[in-house]
C-alpha cells in the first residue's frame, strides 16, 4: 500500500479534531479514531509502493514506514495520557496533523518541496503554544515559535533552491556551497532548539502543554533533519569541497548541545524544563550527523532519530502524568510521588535505561558512531559518554519520589484503582429451575448495563492508573526501540530507490546495502535514481574514464 491513505486519514482526522475542539470529548474521539487508522495504514505501507500525484511522487521506504508506525502508536498513547491527566485543548488534533506533515515531508523525494512540507507541519504547533486563557503569554510564546520556525524554514528553502539552480556560474565560487550547507544545518539546529538557539525552545517548554513537546521539539524537527541529511548527501557531499570550517562549526553546535543540555537538565526544578533540555541534549547527536559526510553515517543517524523521538516522548508523557496526578510539575513540591505512583516510578527507570543504554546496545552504538564521525576521537569518546551523566537527572527525580510525601502528593491522586459506586446486589427470588435461570440471565444483563453506565465515572476516578499504564507502555516501547527491536536496524540500513517510472525494489546484490562514498568522480556523474525523502543515499554512479583536463565539480542528484 502507498503512503497516501495514511496522509488522507491524518488530514481528515486532524482537521475534524480541531474543528470540534470546543467539545473535548469529540475532539479526542476523532483523534483516537484517526490514530488507530493511521497505525493500520502505516503497518501496510510497502517500501516499493510509490505513487505519482501530478508532477510529484510520494515514495515510501522501510524507514519511513517504521517512523509512521511508531509515530502513530506514540501519538495514540500521548493522546491517552493527555485525556487521562490534563486534557489540553487542541493537542489531539495537532498531534495527528503534525505526524501527517512529517510523514509527507519524508515521502517527498525533492528536498525543496519536503522542506516546505516540514515547515508547514510545524505551524500546527503554534496552536498549543500556551495554555488557554493566557492570551498575552500565548501571543508572546506563539510569536517566538513562529519566528524560529520561519527563520529555519527560510534558511532551508533558500539553501535547497540555491543549489537546485544550474551550477555553472557557481563553480567558480566554492564558498557558495559551504554557505548553503551551513544555512541548512543551522536551520536544523534552530528547529531542534539546539544550543545556542535554545531560547525559543525554553519558552515553549515553559508554556506549551507537556504532551505537545515531543511533536514540537522531536518528531517534527527529526523529519526536518532527515530531509537535511538527504539533501547534504545529494547536493553537497559529492562535491568533495574543503568544508572543514563549516563542518567544525556544526559539530561544535552538536557537541555543545549534548553537554550543556545535560547540565541544564541537572539544575532544573521544573519537570517540563527537564524534559525540554534532555530533548536538546539528545538532538545534539542529530546535529552531529549533519557534520559527518561519510556515507556510513546514514545507518546510525536513522537509528538514533527513532531512539530519540520515542524515548523523549515517553519522558514527556511521564512528566504530564505526574503533573496531572499531583497538580504540580516542580520537583521540590513532588516529594513522595513514587510512593503513591509505583507504576510511574517503574516507567521512569525504564525510560532512563532506554535513554542512557550501555556499550553494545543499539542506541549506544548509534550515538557513539555519530560522535566519532563528526569529532576527533578523544572528544568523540567524551561526548558519546556524556549521557551517562544524565543518570543523575533520573536518580534525583527518583530520590525525591522516595522521600516522605509532601502536601501536593498527599492531596493528589493515587494509582490505586477504584469504582465510583458499590456493586448492586440482586437477591434471587425464583424457586423453580427455569425461573432461576431466567433470573440469572436478567441479573447478568442488568449488571452489564450497570457497568456500562458507570464506565465514564470509573474512567474519571481512575485517571491516574490509566495514565500510568499508558506511560508504562510508552516506556516499554522506548526500551524496545533502544535495543534494536521492531526492525529498527534493518529499516535504518535499507536503501530503497525510485526510478523514472516509479519505485523499485531493494538494490541488486551487487550494490552495497549502505550508501557508497560521497566523493565526486572525475566526471559529471549520471545518476538515474533519486533518494527518497528521509531515506539513504543514491546509488553510486558508474565511473567513467578520466578526461584529459580536470573538469569542474558538479552536484549529484
Amino acid at each position: 500500500m502507498t503512503v497516501l491513505p495514511f496522509l488522507i486519514v491524518a488530514a481528515v482526522a486532524g482537521t475534524a479534531s480541531l474543528l470540534v475542539r470546543g467539545r473535548r470529548g469529540w475532539s479526542t474521539a476523532f483523534a483516537v479514531a484517526g490514530l488507530g487508522l493511521m497505525i493500520a495504514s502505516a503497518a501496510s505501507i510497502g517500501p516499493t509502493a510509490g505513487i505519482r500525484i501530478g508532477g510529484a511522487i510520494l515514495a515510501p521506504s522501510d524507514w519511513l514506514r517504521l517512523y509512521a508506525l511508531l509515530g502513530s502508536i506514540v501519538g495514540l498513547l500521548l493522546v491517552a495520557v493527555d485525556a487521562s491527566a490534563m486534557h489540553e485543548p487542541d493537542v489531539p488534533g495537532m498531534v495527528v496533523l503534525g505526524l501527517g506533515a512529517a510523514v509527507l515531508a519524508l515521502a517527498l523525494p525533492d528536498p525543496g518541496i519536503a522542506v516546505v512540507a516540514a515547515t508547514a507541519g510545524g505551524l500546527a504547533g503554534i496552536l498549543v503554544a500556551a495554555p488557554v486563557g493566557a492570551a498575552a503569554r500565548a501571543a508572546f510564546v506563539g510569536v517566538r515559535e513562529l519566528r524560529a520556525l520561519a527563520i529555519a524554514g527560510a534558511l532551508a528553502i533558500v539553501a535547497t533552491a540555491w543549489l537546485a539552480r544550474p551550477l555553472g556560474d557557481l563553480i567558480a565560487v566554492p564558498a557558495v556551497f559551504g554557505l548553503a550547507y551551513l544555512a541548512f544545518a543551522i536551520a536544523v539546529a534552530i528547529r531542534f532548539g539546539a544550543i545556542p538557539f535554545h531560547l525559543w525552545a525554553a519558552r515553549v517548554a515553559d508554556a506549551a502543554p507537556g504532551v505537545a513537546l515531543p511533536l514540537l521539539m522531536a518528531w517534527g524537527p527529526a523529519a526536518f533533519a532527515a530531509v537535511a541529511l538527504v539533501w547534504i548527501d545529494q547536493s553537497v557531499a559529492p562535491l568533495a569541497l574543503p568544508l572543514g570550517n563549516e563542518r567544525s562549526l556544526i559539530a561544535a553546535i552538536g557537541a555543545v548541545s549534548v553537554v550543556l543540555g545535560i547540565v541544564a537538565a541537572l539544575i532544573q526544578d521544573d519537570l517540563e524544563h527537564v524534559v525540554g533540555y534532555t530533548i536538546t541534549a539528545d538532538a545534539g547527536f542529530v546535529v552531529l550527523a549533519l557534520a559527518g559526510f561519510d556515507p556510513a553515517v546514514w545507518e546510525p543517524s536513522r537509528t538514533w532519530i527513532l531512539v530519540f523521538v520515542v524515548g523523549r516522548s515517553a519522558f514527556a508523557a511521564w512528566a504530564v502524568a505526574i503533573h496531572g496526578g499531583f497538580g504540580s510539575r516542580r520537583l521540590p513540591e513532588l516529594a513522595g510521588w513514587a510512593r503513591r505512583a509505583p507504576f510511574l516510578a517503574l516507567a521512569l527507570m525504564v525510560i532512563a535505561v532506554a535513554a542512557i543504554g550501555w556499550p553494545g546496545l543499539i542506541a549506544w552504538q548509534a550515538r557513539s558512531a555519530l560522535a566519532h564521525f563528526a569529532l576527533p576521537d578523544a572528544l568523540a569518546s567524551l561526548v558519546s559518554a556524556a549521557p551517562l551523566v544524565s543518570a543523575v537527572v533520573y536518580a534525583r527525580i527518583l530520590w525525591i519520589g522516595l522521600r516522605p510525601a509532601g502536601s501536593a502528593v498527599r492531596d493528589g491522586r493515587s494509582e490505586r484503582p477504584g469504582w465510583p459506586s458499590p456493586w448492586p446486589r440482586r437477591p434471587m427470588v425464583g424457586r423453580g429451575r427455569t425461573e432461576r435461570l431466567l433470573e440469572r440471565s436478567a441479573h447478568a444483563f442488568g449488571g452489564l448495563l450497570d457497568i456500562l453506565w458507570t464506565l465514564p465515572g470509573a474512567a474519571r476516578l481512575n485517571r491516574m492508573p490509566l495514565a500510568s499504564l499508558a506511560v508504562l507502555a510508552l516506556a516499554g516501547l522506548a526500551f524496545a526501540v533502544s535495543g534494536g527491536g521492531l526492525g529498527v536496524p534493518e529499516a535504518a540500513r535499507a536503501v530503497p530507490l525510485i526510478g523514472e517510472l516509479g519505485p523499485v525494489a531493494e538494490p541488486t546484490p551487487s550494490q552495497s546495502p549502505t550508501p557508497s562514498s560521497s566523493i565526486a568522480p572525475e566526471t559529471t556523474p549520471a545518476i538515474t535514481f533519486e533518494p527518497i525523502g528521509g531515506s539513504p543515499l543514491p546509488t553510486p554512479p558508474s565511473p567513467t574514464p578520466p578526461s584529459p583536463t580536470p573538469p569542474s565539480p558538479t552536484a549529484s542528484g
